[in-house]
Parts: structure tokens; C-alpha cells; sequence
């Protein structure tokens, strides 16, 4: 950011969008934070978790456990809002407790034609934490 402020009015405009491009994609790189210890997240359970750090902090993400693979899903079902950390996880699968909507948990496609996805994030373990990172890329 202090680059954006060193930034002349008088700079040509190339030069302006080049170096916020340059600021905008060292702010895209994947940035990991604790969201919890790994013990704290139960096989076959979800669970809500809010990270208090990076660009995700403060935001519900529901965090799932299948048989010690993690799996980060958006909080929110894009149904009609059901909490996916209530719903069920198996063969893969996140089930929204609301209505049955399911989703890839790896990636939060659909698992069936003409369903709709959900964001899914990185996630990493290092030691006893359960990190978060950025969105997956689809």
C-alpha cells in the first residue's frame, strides 16, 4: 500500500494500474491460518468454525472431518441459508441438514447434475493446528 501512496497524480496510468496489480496479487496469494486444534473437529462431524485472523477472519466456514481428511466449506447453504456445519458428511459427501442439498466436499460442486456449488477453502494441518487458507480453484 505505501507503493498506491507514493503514487504521483501526475504518474502516467499504466504505471498506477501495474503497481496495484502487483499490490492486489501479493493480497491473492494463500495466506493459512489456525482455525483450531485438530482434535477439536470430531470424525463424521461438521463443525462451525471462525477464523480470527487473515482474509476469512470473523467469517463462519463449517469445517469437516471424514475419517482425518478436512474438508472447508462456506457456512451458508446457497439453497436458503441452512447451517452446512449441522449437516452430514460421508463418501465425500456434505449433505445440508435443511433441505438435502448435497456437495463435493473437496471442491463444494454439486454431486449431481443440475445442483448448485458452494465455496470451498484450503485447508492444511502443521502440528496439532487446522489451518484455513483461501478459496480452492475450481
Amino acid at each position: 500500500l505505501s507503493l498506491l501512496n507514493s503514487i504521483s497524480p501526475h504518474e502516467p496510468l499504466y504505471k498506477v494500474v501495474l503497481i496495484r496489480s502487483a499490490v492486489t496479487s501479493q493480497r491473492q496469494e494463500s495466506d493459512f491460518v489456525p482455525i483450531g486444534k485438530v482434535r477439536d473437529f470430531l470424525p463424521g462431524e461438521g463443525k462451525m468454525a471462525r477464523p480470527a485472523a487473515g482474509r476469512l477472519r470473523g467469517k463462519p466456514i463449517a469445517v469437516f472431518n471424514e475419517n482425518g481428511t478436512f474438508h472447508v466449506l462456506n457456512y451458508v447453504c446457497p439453497h436458503m441459508g441452512g447451517p452446512m456445519s449441522e449437516g452430514t458428511i460421508e463418501n465425500g459427501i456434505v449433505t445440508c441438514p435443511w433441505h438435502g442439498w448435497t456437495f463435493l466436499a473437496n471442491s463444494g460442486m454439486p454431486d449431481h447434475v443440475g445442483g448448485h456449488s458452494t465455496t470451498a477453502y484450503e485447508c492444511k494441518i502443521e502440528g496439532d493446528e487446522l489451518l484455513v487458507g483461501w478459496i480452492k480453484p475450481t
